[in-house]
């Protein structure tokens, strides 16, 4: 079992999907359709990067922390900062 693997199992009531998304700034993201958490990872992006953003992501859905449809709205800034609080107290 891989390090990825390890975590992605701390999660189980998520689904979580490896992409590949060539652009170097997509780490990965979270969506909530009908009580149904899904979270997308970058797998082009490195094992550290990857393990980073499974945390991130899942901090958005442990703490019901998702912003709007607006990159730069107020809602979705302070998800991201409270999602980038979540990942850093987990130092990987």
């Amino acid at each position: 079992m891989t390090e990825i693997e390890i975590y992605i199992d701390k999660f189980p009531d998520y689904l979580f999907y490896g992409i590949e998304v060539e652009h170097p700034l997509y780490y990965g993201e979270v969506n909530k359709i009908n009580d149904k958490v899904f979270i997308y990872i970058n797998t082009l992006q490195p094992e550290w990067r990857q393990l980073n953003t499974i945390i991130h992501e899942a901090g958005h859905a442990e703490f019901n922390m998702y912003g709007d449809d607006k990159r730069w709205s107020m809602s979705t800034m302070l998800a991201e900062k409270q999602a980038q609080y979540v990942s850093k107290h987990f130092n990987i």
